[in-house]
């Protein structure tokens, strides 16, 4: 848990980045800081780790000040990772993961060890890429490695500075989705400092918006879409997009139509090697008239596969809780998402199964509506 109390920083100058800072971030939670360039967010986040110490005020980790901290093991103890990535060329990708556990004198066969874990936590094949250089890889490849970098000494709490913004739209957004997916199997204390709003409501359990070096709001992603606390907070979320009344993206605008499905009729056979070709772990299933009648996942599969007279029907569940119309506000939508174990939300239009909703669809949904001119152009 991490702690600031009455926080404030003036500088030698005069200038005051932040002013009076009271926020509390539980264990385990990611907080997104935003807000206009200038604001304070990265003052806040590299006070953390005593990159800048506070004038006035108290930052307290798991109840104990950090000022009473040696600064240097405070920032072996927390993850660091930054938008420039900072991986060092001259090492070996191996090599620049363990620098932490090195300096805390891990031994070789713990470190070896923690290396393939993080590799295979983001997809990269350890027999592939440890032996590699920073040089032969891409940059959203390099990204992971500055991710799984600030995880490597398995510290408990991690600071990103806009760790994504430098990368392509598509790279980012992978980026995005593999966090929140980590973060589900780490959990994680993560301060996430960005400028970007829709990256806040796609990865935060709450977000912090920030202005002149003072707090605004802090609420969860659905609270502060549905309740922005002043103009300035409407403004910078784009609210009118949002309200109910002002025309917004509705689930039809917001879901994909490419949903892997199957009848269910068929075997489990069938049913592993669509989803082993479709790269997913579930299937919707629906009848010849396109109607839902439930989910299939690879659990489900695995569990009942060497009984060759089970087909899908057999074995799907049919109580599928988290189901919208194509009508469906964001801000619903939104908030859907914000329960456990929603990854993906079927879009129903009486009865029949039209598409999916998807993070990643949603926020590409939302820059779509935008560039439409929240629907004028459509």
């Amino acid at each position: 848990m991490i702690e600031f109390k009455n926080v404030s920083k003036t500088y030698d100058d005069g200038f005051k980045a932040l002013k009076n800072i009271n926020l509390r971030i539980e264990e385990g939670e990611l907080v997104a800081l935003i807000g206009p360039s200038g604001c304070g967010k990265t003052t806040t986040m590299r006070m953390i780790n005593r990159l800048i110490d506070p004038s006035e005020g108290e930052i307290l980790v798991n109840g104990e000040n950090i000022k009473k901290k040696n600064p240097v093991q405070l920032r072996r103890d927390s993850g660091y990772v930054i938008q420039q990535i900072g991986l060092l060329p001259h090492m070996t990708i191996e090599d620049n993961i363990t620098i932490v556990p090195k300096l805390k004198k891990w031994d070789k066969e713990r470190y070896s060890k923690r290396v393939d874990e993080l590799l295979n936590l983001v997809g990269l094949d350890p027999k592939t890429f440890r032996k590699r250089y920073p040089s032969e890889l891409s940059g959203g490849q390099q990204q992971r490695i500055g991710v799984i970098r600030g995880l490597a000494a398995d510290p408990p709490i991690i600071l990103m500075d806009e760790p994504f913004s430098a990368l392509d739209p598509i790279s980012r957004e992978q980026l995005q989705d593999e966090l929140v997916k980590l973060q589900d199997e780490i959990n994680k204390t993560i301060v996430f400092v960005t400028h970007d709003m829709d990256e806040a409501i796609k990865i935060a359990n709450r977000i912090v918006i920030m202005r002149d070096g003072e707090i605004v709001q802090v609420d969860t992603p659905d609270r502060i879409l549905r309740h922005p606390k002043n103009d300035f907070v409407r403004d910078f979320i784009g609210a009118e997009r949002l309200n109910k009344n002002a025309g917004q993206p509705v689930a039809r605008n917001l879901m994909t139509k490419d949903v892997a499905m199957v009848r269910g009729n068929r075997g489990l056979a069938e049913a592993f090697n669509y989803m082993k070709k479709s790269h997913v772990d579930q299937l919707f299933v629906r009848n010849k008239e396109g109607q839902l009648e439930g989910l299939i996942t690879l659990e489900q599969v695995d569990k009942h596969f060497e009984d060759d007279t089970k087909m899908v029907l057999d074995v799907m569940t049919t109580d599928i809780k988290e189901i919208v119309s194509p009508d469906v506000t964001l801000a619903e939508v939104a908030a859907k998402f914000n329960g456990e174990d929603v990854y993906t939300l079927p879009v129903v239009d009486r009865g029949e199964l039209i598409g999916v909703i998807t993070r990643t669809s949603m926020i590409r949904g939302i820059a779509e509506w935008e560039h439409q001119g929240a629907g004028g152009d459509a």
